[in-house]
């Protein structure tokens, strides 16, 4: 996954410690919650998603970050040229 193919999934975390200075570093010890949206984006609106999202939430009193993860899209169980075509009920 190189350059702008990289695709990322934004995960929303929860934590004890105190909150990274960095606005892109997860924090100590986080715990996976759920997936920020559904899909995957590119890095750089993940980057822009993740740094919007972790400011607003050091406003808030809920030990919640965002995490920007690369991830891999995998189409198992697609087509493939010259394979038979199994119907999907």
């Amino acid at each position: 996954m190189k350059g702008n193919r990289t695709r990322c999934r934004v995960w929303i975390v929860r934590y004890d410690g105190p909150p990274p200075s960095d606005w892109l570093a997860p924090p100590r010890d986080a715990i996976a919650m759920e997936p920020a949206e559904p899909g995957t984006m590119s890095r750089r609106k993940a980057t822009r998603y993740v740094e919007a999202f972790n400011r607003a939430a050091l406003s808030g009193a809920k030990r919640v970050w965002a995490v920007t993860l690369p991830v891999a899209v995998r189409y198992d169980g697609d087509a493939e040229p010259g394979k038979r075509i199994a119907h999907c009920a």
